[in-house]
């Protein structure tokens, strides 16, 4: 069943992308979607969680207050990905997010004082040196050209800081909350976050393709964490995490390349390349 769990885990990954590409083509308000889409996963997430003696639990405000800063920053990346894969394609914006793996490392590495290995050190190196190439040349009017590629740069940092996130919250929170009680406090505050926006201007308000395509990205996102923490169980990390993300990189490169009619250059095919290497060396 564990391989099982690791191949939903990355089919609802790669749905969250195509979804997300979906929105950028049909012209819909970004923004409206993702926060119809976290307030499907919250009312998924509490109907699903085991709340009793949650307001009793030790460091509450803590774990409340880094939910609230992490729910800033996953609606933000969102649309930065989203406006990504419209502009720089599928694999390129796939790759730069997956790469962000090495920010959690570093952290373990720093702060919590895990083995270094060679493969680790390569990993990191590789990993800014793909970013590097992944990176789209600038071209014609360089002003338009800057502001797409800066995107998977942005892409690649702030899933780092996210990741980390995640990588805290397993180390000082995870004995007094479970993973369900973390996630739906984090998609409550990236919800909020993005209501509070379309309120200050003006939007709050749904189409219903906005509201359709919201529910369905909702669905996707949070069983791409469900089915990962199921394989986790019974496989071990070192095979579900290279597994994943490098058949994540792969199949949303083709899918890209195939569906979508996205051209990468040579320079972007080795970063591809590299990135996957990279990824590989990190979670190994």
């Amino acid at each position: 069943m564990g391989f099982l769990f690791l191949t939903l885990s990355a089919v609802f990954s790669l749905s969250v992308a195509q979804v997300l590409k979906f929105i950028e083509v049909r012209s819909l308000r970004v923004l409206n979607v993702l926060v119809n889409n976290y307030l499907v996963a919250v009312v998924i997430s509490v109907f699903s969680t085991d709340w009793n003696g949650f307001e009793e639990q030790t460091g509450l405000i803590p774990i409340l207050i880094h939910s609230a800063i992490l729910g800033f920053l996953f609606i933000a990346n969102f649309m930065i990905y989203s406006k990504s894969i419209d502009k720089n394609g599928m694999g390129i914006s796939i790759a730069a997010m997956r790469m962000s793996l090495v920010f959690p490392i570093l952290l373990s590495l720093m702060v919590y004082n895990e083995d270094v290995t060679t493969g680790l050190i390569l990993g990191i190196i590789l990993s800014f040196v793909s970013l590097l190439l992944l990176v789209p040349s600038l071209k014609k009017d360089r002003r338009v050209q800057l502001k797409f590629a800066v995107l998977p740069v942005l892409l690649f940092f702030i899933s780092g800081i996210t990741d980390s996130g995640l990588k805290v919250f397993e180390r000082e929170f995870s004995l007094f909350f479970d993973e369900s009680q973390f996630l739906s406090a984090l998609f409550f505050f990236a919800f909020l976050t993005g209501s509070v926006v379309l309120l200050v201007r003006g939007q709050f308000n749904f189409k219903m393709k906005e509201l359709i395509y919201g529910v369905i990205l909702g669905v996707v996102n949070l069983y791409s964490s469900y089915f990962i923490l199921l394989a986790l169980k019974e496989i071990p990390g070192s095979v579900v995490f290279p597994l994943v993300n490098l058949s994540i990189v792969f199949a949303g490169t083709f899918i890209g390349v195939i569906f979508w009619k996205d051209r990468p250059d040579k320079r972007q095919w080795v970063g591809l390349a590299l990135a996957s290497i990279s990824i590989f060396l990190l979670v190994a």
